[in-house]
């Protein structure tokens, strides 16, 4: 049975809006403030830490929690991992008029090329997550914005490009799935590119997604590297980057909340 089981329900109307769970919350005396009209999305805790200790930002109220608003242009928010709570969040962000996102994470390097802590910059996605198929009709996958994608592509280099899996069950990724998808040249595994994509082009936003290879998923076994000190320098570099590429203004050092 495919998924969704309501068939075309992509063309229907939703139901609940962003919109009446913000009128909900006002009547609750809930506040949600509107964020910069850019804003990266993280999911990794040291990310979040750096930019703290780096940047000056306002804290302000928004989806599923704080944003950081480090420019008039820009924000910050470091969310819970995979397709679901990226596509909620997407959601409500661009129903505050939000306009572009770029998601910053590690992912699985299913290529025996990649190492530790490089850079990847996403450039399609295979929908293999649950959520992206509520949005669109099925295809085999997600395209990240191509403005954003050529903007990644000139500033990040010495960065790898090429295709990703999504996956929203990490412990049922398979040897025989990644056997055939290193075949079909797919570099890296995440769980919320696909989303991140289908969920964008659905809703008007630009999205794309660059990764810092943060295990290894070739050879005889699995091998993580999650500690490495190298993956917290790499996430830096990738948001100073994805930062200059969507903010006008440019970085403003020093903290203060």
């Amino acid at each position: 049975m495919p998924v969704p089981h309501y068939e075309n329900k992509h063309l229907g109307r939703p139901y609940v809006t962003p919109h009446q769970l913000f009128s909900y919350r006002a009547s609750q005396g809930r506040q949600t403030d509107a964020p910069p009209g850019a804003v990266v999305v993280g999911w990794q805790s040291v990310l979040l830490e750096r930019v703290r200790s780096a940047r000056s930002f306002r804290e302000i109220t928004g989806p599923a929690g704080a944003v950081l608003e480090l420019s008039p242009t820009l924000g910050f928010a470091c969310l819970p991992i995979g397709a679901p709570v990226v596509a909620i969040v997407m959601e409500e962000l661009a129903a505050l008029g939000v306009k572009k996102i770029v998601g910053i994470g590690t992912a699985g390097g299913l290529s025996p090329d990649l190492e530790v802590g490089q850079a990847v910059v996403c450039s399609a996605a295979l929908r293999d997550d649950g959520t992206s198929h509520h949005y669109s009709r099925p295809t085999r996958w997600a395209l990240p914005d191509s403005e954003l994608l050529a903007s990644l592509r000139s500033v990040l280099p010495g960065a790898v490009v090429g295709p990703g899996w999504t996956t929203d069950a990490p412990y049922r990724e398979t040897a025989e799935e990644i056997l055939a998808y290193r075949g079909e040249g797919i570099l890296t595994v995440d769980m919320e590119a696909s989303a991140m994509f289908t969920v964008g082009a659905c809703l008007g936003v630009q999205t794309a997604s660059v990764f810092c290879v943060s295990d290894v998923l070739h050879g005889e076994e699995w091998q993580p590297h999650f500690q490495s000190p190298n993956l917290e320098d790499a996430l830096w570099r990738l948001f100073e980057t994805v930062e200059s590429v969507l903010s006008s203004d440019g970085p403003t050092p020093l903290t203060s909340s």
